[in-house]
């Protein structure tokens, strides 16, 4: 009579409210204050109707927050579209952490059994692989979503097997050229040394190329000068030398 009461007294939307309650955990993370609460606090705040909100708020306000989160974030609107596919890695018993006790109590009882039924069919038990648990739909929808990762991956390592074949991996001969780190920094110094050389001669072959077209300029100058003078002076014989003709002809 008390288990027929106390399963009467339960709500039937209890599950789904534990499951709400699960996923919310799962999105925003469990709050210090629930987590530091007590089991008795927990009990009687799911058997007390009054005290929480209704189940059709909860749902209502979830929906809001996934709303929300789909459009902050493109992973968890792929997330609730494809909730379906995703089913298998939302069970609680994959997410939620496990205390050590119970993961040393579950591991004995996995030995346990393995080693009864190894007994009893004298045939080992398959290890199950995680692979296993998620159905071809959502390994299909993985593998897509990939798709152009492992495209790059794949041309990467065809480029580094064309470059193997090749053999030019060794192509730069970096070894052999380590030894030669001193010689080549000689090398260097004396070049920085010529070429401050070669710069000072640079800078005096440009003046004196300077200074010989200032006197090739001054020469020219001067030859001119010396053409106009000529030519003044040979206009002035020209005209004294026919005023002298002249006179002796009106003479005689």
């Amino acid at each position: 009579m008390t288990t027929q009461t106390k399963n009467q007294n339960q709500s039937p939307l209890l599950p789904l409210d534990i499951r709400l309650r699960a996923i919310e955990a799962q999105l925003y993370g469990v709050p210090p204050s629930l987590a530091s609460s007590s089991s008795s606090e927990d009990k009687s705040t799911l058997s007390s109707p009054g005290s929480r909100k209704s189940v059709i708020r909860q749902v209502r306000e979830s929906q809001d927050a996934f709303e929300r989160l789909s459009r902050e974030s493109e992973g968890i609107k792929r997330l609730i579209e494809g909730y379906d596919q995703y089913l298998p890695l939302l069970n609680i018993s994959t997410v939620l952490p496990v205390s050590s006790s119970s993961q040393q109590q579950e591991l004995e009882q996995s030995q346990s059994n393995k080693s009864s039924n190894d007994n009893d069919t004298g045939i080992p038990m398959p290890n199950t692989d995680e692979s296993s648990l998620l159905p071809d739909q959502v390994k299909l929808t993985m593998v897509m979503e990939s798709a152009n990762d492992l495209k790059e991956a794949d041309r990467t390592l065809r480029e580094i097997d064309l470059l193997t074949q090749r053999d030019a991996q060794g192509s730069g001969q970096l070894e052999d050229l380590i030894p030669l780190k001193p010689n080549l920094i000689h090398a260097i110094k004396e070049h920085q040394v010529r070429s401050k050389e070669l710069t000072k001669v640079k800078n005096d072959i440009t003046a004196l190329l300077s200074r010989y077209n200032d006197f090739t300029s001054t020469t020219s100058d001067l030859f001119i000068d010396v053409h106009h003078d000529l030519q003044y002076l040979e206009d002035r014989v020209d005209r004294l030398e026919t005023k002298r003709r002249k006179e002796l002809e009106s003479r005689y």
